[in-house]
């Protein structure tokens, strides 16, 4: 069993639909609101920033999680409601009624999510009135509106879908999802948002969508600083088995493996649209004591701001590489290391090898590029994706307030 990659987004699953609209946050009149509803119930699953300073949604949807439901999200970008103490949590509540009123849903089935800056109460007569027009708008089209009404910095907006047939029917899924600075594990500036039209109990969902964000948007990093607003929302309303169905074995293992190729594909387009980005970095780590020590080394060298500045000028600097895996504080006989750009071996036994230099500038002026950290202990792996630090970045980042 296989799938295909589909169009249609968070609106490719059945009984999904979905809006953007300008409703002033933005003082440059961008889209700045997106609403998804489920027509069906749907069960609900969550992840989060671990970050102490949680914005207020984040405190408000955690617990919409728990209670294993919601029938709709509404997230609004450009102000993200973070530090804004209990005038924040007020108004956080205050977009989920509003949503509620304008669906005519129960109250405690609406997730919330922000995005922007910080420090900033929200203009809540105007969100207010773009819930109400979003709601109006609602469409089975509405997915790019909506991806783009979450956009920040973000230059275009990420989404993706797939269908496969489970039970003899068509079953989808469908992600968008924003960000593009101040992306770090555990996770991102980032928001998400998956839907499915197969019938998932919560605490599956809630299982898989944890394990995939593992691997996924926990294995990203554009600058190193942690957001306070990091969601991943995911809702499955079963509308592809109005009888119901329970999922085989076979058939839960191609879900599951799709969930992880949505997410992975996602977290990758959080990296190449990194503020003044211009490579795609997949740092590769091998050869570790086990998978944890592996996922220390990586991060540790996807962070350095020194091999991320070495790859922006296209110049290969091992010693970097090498130093910011010592960094990681995992113990390390540098005996045994060895360094590969692409195909090229550039170290091997702790010690840097000639290479034809033509050879290494080809890969290092690449759109995508691959280094592999063998560590020579063991059998523990790990990846982690990042991207060069421009100029652009320092610039765009000097400006910004927040």
């Amino acid at each position: 069993m296989g799938f295909d990659r589909i169009l249609g987004g968070v609106c490719a699953p059945m009984g999904f639909l979905a809006s953007g609209v300008a409703c002033g946050i933005k003082e440059d009149g961008r889209p700045d609101l997106a609403l998804l509803y489920s027509e069906a119930p749907a069960a609900a699953a969550g992840v989060f920033t671990t970050n102490e300073m949680k914005a207020a949604p984040v405190f408000l949807s955690t617990k919409v999680v728990a209670g294993g439901q919601a029938r709709a999200v509404v997230i609004n970008s450009g102000c993200a409601n973070a530090l804004t103490g209990k005038q924040g949590m007020d108004d956080a509540a205050g977009m989920a009624q509003a949503a509620e009123k304008a669906l005519g849903i129960p109250a405690g089935q609406v997730l919330v999510a922000s995005t922007g800056h910080i420090g900033e109460l929200l203009p809540m007569d105007r969100v207010r009135s773009g819930i109400d027009q979003a709601a109006a708008e609602l469409s089975p089209g509405g997915n790019t509106d909506a991806a783009k009404a979450i956009m920040t910095t973000d230059t275009y907006p990420k989404e993706l879908a797939a269908e496969m047939e489970i039970g003899g029917k068509v079953v989808r899924i469908g992600g968008m999802v924003k960000g593009s600075g101040m992306i770090h594990p555990s996770m991102a500036t980032m928001l998400a948002v998956i839907t499915t039209d197969i019938e998932l109990p919560h605490e599956t969902m809630q299982d898989w969508l944890s394990t995939a964000v593992e691997w996924s948007f926990n294995r990203v990093s554009v600058d190193g600083d942690q957001s306070t607003n990091d969601t991943v929302l995911m809702l499955s309303n079963g509308a592809a088995f109005p009888d119901g169905h329970v999922l085989t074995r076979e058939e839960a293992d191609l879900f599951y493996r799709v969930l992880c190729w949505l997410t992975g594909n996602l977290a990758m387009s959080l990296v190449k649209d990194g503020e003044g980005a211009n490579k795609l970095l997949r740092i590769v780590v091998n050869g570790a004591r086990d998978d944890m020590e592996a996922v220390r080394v990586a991060r540790a060298i996807a962070n350095s701001n020194l091999v991320k500045c070495s790859f922006y000028g296209e110049r290969l600097n091992v010693g970097r590489i090498a130093a910011a895996a010592g960094s990681a504080g995992v113990p390390l006989d540098q005996s045994k290391l060895s360094v590969f750009l692409g195909e090229h071996k550039v170290a091997d036994g702790g010690m840097v090898l000639e290479n034809d230099p033509e050879d290494v500038q080809r890969m290092m002026r690449r759109d995508e590029v691959e280094l592999t950290v063998n560590l020579g202990l063991g059998n523990g792996s790990a990846y982690f994706l990042t991207c060069d630090l421009s100029t652009e970045y320092v610039e765009f980042n000097a400006r910004e307030k927040s």
